[in-house]
């Protein structure tokens, strides 16, 4: 197991999304600057940094009118990644703790029965993927190798502390090598340094024909200073009871059946808002 977390940590090597009701954060962010600062890869695999870097700057005038990030933990997003209706299976973020540990949440579907695409062959027929929050997307991934496969991805930085900007980052894997080259391209709406809004389409989940529960998205957000991937946890009470109703079959950790939550077992690096190791983050 821990030799898939390896392959999805890597996938992230090169990659760098309910809104919030305080009025405050709900306010219409400025336009962005033409071209947004380059924020450098982090590594996936590095999981050792403890507490967080110094301020950047320069990140604070690429991305202005961002809320902070501690917001998030009493003013949840009600809009979650896609529409869980359709999903087959998932789990939550599993920190290092954890007898699977996996730094990153998935959600899945089964195509074995081909129901998707629905009602049509266009992009559009094919499950939506949204902005969680109100942001700027700072990351497209068109296309990038994970081993024999090919994935797709989007990071749309909707937060920032006093040291650094989050973004939530969304890889998009079909489990398929790219069906022809630039062939992701068009399940991609959105473009680098667009301002987005909660509940925007910001891509569409390609699902192969005839595949089974393989095809998912793996989620996290990110610090763009560096260190360990950090648990989704900015979602309503209802959005996560609605993901956790669809675990099905990864809804256990080892033999543990996990309890409702976006992080489970997480080391306090793994916990986005500082506040310490937390057996279970909702």
């Amino acid at each position: 197991m821990k030799s898939i977390q390896s392959v999805f940590a890597l996938a992230f090597l090169a990659v760098g999304m309910g809104s919030v009701s305080a009025a405050s954060v709900d306010e219409a962010l400025p336009d962005p600057p033409t071209r947004l600062q380059d924020v450098g890869p982090t590594d996936g695999l590095v999981v050792q940094v403890q507490g967080r870097k110094t301020a950047n700057n320069q990140n604070d005038k690429a991305y202005p009118g961002l809320p902070n990030i501690a917001q998030f933990r009493t003013n949840r997003s009600d809009r979650f990644l896609v529409d869980l209706q359709y999903v087959s299976a998932g789990h939550p973020f599993k920190g290092r703790r954890a007898v699977q540990p996996h730094q990153g949440a998935h959600i899945h579907w089964d195509n074995s029965t081909n129901a998707w695409p629905k009602d049509g062959v266009g992009v559009s027929n094919y499950p939506a993927i949204y902005a969680v929050a109100d942001g700027y997307v700072d990351r497209i991934d068109y296309s990038f190798k994970v081993g024999t496969n090919d994935r797709y991805g989007v990071s749309v930085a909707f937060a920032k502390d006093e040291a650094t900007v989050y973004s939530f980052c969304a890889g998009i894997e079909p489990m398929i090598p790219e069906p022809a080259p630039g062939f992701y391209r068009r399940y991609i709406l959105v473009s680098e340094g667009q301002r987005v809004k909660k509940g925007d389409i910001v891509a569409y989940m390609y699902l192969p024909p005839g595949a089974g529960g393989g095809s998912h998205i793996h989620f996290h957000i990110q610090a763009h200073n560096g260190g360990a991937f950090l648990a989704p946890a900015i979602f309503s009470g209802e959005s996560v009871e609605g993901f956790h109703a669809h675990w099905n079959s990864f809804a256990r950790d080892g033999a543990t059946l996990m309890p409702v939550c976006m992080g489970y077992l997480l080391e306090a690096d793994e916990n986005p808002f500082g506040t310490g190791a937390a057996d279970v983050l909702k």
